[in-house]
């Protein structure tokens, strides 16, 4: 990877145009690490979407995190002084579920769900019915999430309906989440690798980053081709590599929760969103207009 002209902090991987010259219509970001570090945003994140704003260009959040509902994020997110507009702009793996139980699994309407209260009432939300913690209430499906709320009997009884043969879904892969508190937080990824060793039963799919349909979602909503969105994020495995596969550009930031200096397979690289905007908008800053 080079670095960019615009913004000696920017470095450009061969062959990728430069920010101004990409034809970016969307920018996609992750949370934590990215925009903010824990309850504090990052100086460079306001300016950074005011500018996208100014021009037209859609953006939003992406995030694995299904312990909060989408409403929920919306409310923390303008509480800390981002101006969204709506809950389209927060796209989270429950999403996906919903969309491949609707198009791919239209029989599975009665579900057993792993997750915290926030999560479970958002599933209700479109639609589908959840059944009860009991032998004799069958679901038609199981869907674990990142459970704060972690029941030990409700565990048992998602394992007895999964070894039973019931069609098993998982909302993300990953097995902790990053937290600034003095503790370690177990995430979906754990919690479906302990079902699987339980039961013998490997989970039938598993949502949300690396995988492409969180990013494919928001191109589905704004009718975009792949390499007009571009997805930024601090975690090469997740971010980067979500976006890697549903064509998407992508940035990384390299100072964020995830970040370091490991090489990465991502178009751009910077230290903070306020590199990339230089680069992306150089006349807010001075310089020429692409």
């Amino acid at each position: 990877m080079t670095s960019s002209g615009a913004a000696s902090s920017l470095i450009v991987k061969p062959g990728s145009p430069p920010p101004a010259e990409a034809g970016i219509r969307c920018v996609m970001m992750d949370l934590d690490g990215t925009i903010y570090e824990g309850d504090t945003l990052y100086p460079a994140s306001l300016p950074f979407f005011d500018a996208l704003t100014r021009r037209g260009i859609a953006w939003g959040f992406v995030t694995n995190n299904t312990s909060r509902g989408i409403d929920s994020y919306v409310a923390r997110l303008r509480g800390m002084g981002i101006p969204l507009s709506g809950r389209d702009q927060v796209v989270t793996p429950v999403l996906s579920v919903v969309d491949a139980l609707r198009t791919e699994f239209p029989a599975f309407k009665r579900l057993f769900l792993l997750g915290t209260d926030d999560f479970r009432s958002e599933m209700r939300s479109f639609g589908f019915e959840e059944t009860f913690d009991s032998s004799d209430d069958p679901p038609d499906a199981v869907i674990t999430a990142f459970d704060k709320t972690l029941n030990y009997d409700r565990l048992c009884r998602a394992a007895w309906w999964i070894r039973n043969g019931v069609p098993w879904f998982a909302t993300h892969p990953d097995v902790f989440c990053p937290t600034t508190e003095r503790t370690w937080l177990v995430d979906c990824g754990a919690i479906t690798a302990c079902l699987e060793t339980a039961t013998g039963v490997r989970c039938r799919r598993v949502f949300g980053k690396p995988n492409p349909d969180l990013l494919q979602v928001m191109m589905k909503r704004l009718g975009l081709r792949p390499s007009e969105l571009l997805m930024a994020g601090d975690r090469e495995h997740t971010d980067i590599e979500s976006g890697i596969r549903a064509g998407a550009r992508t940035l990384r930031i390299s100072s964020g929760v995830g970040g370091g200096t490991a090489e990465t397979r991502a178009d751009y690289c910077a230290p903070d969103l306020g590199v990339f905007h230089r680069a992306l908008f150089p006349e807010d800053f001075g310089g020429e207009a692409s």
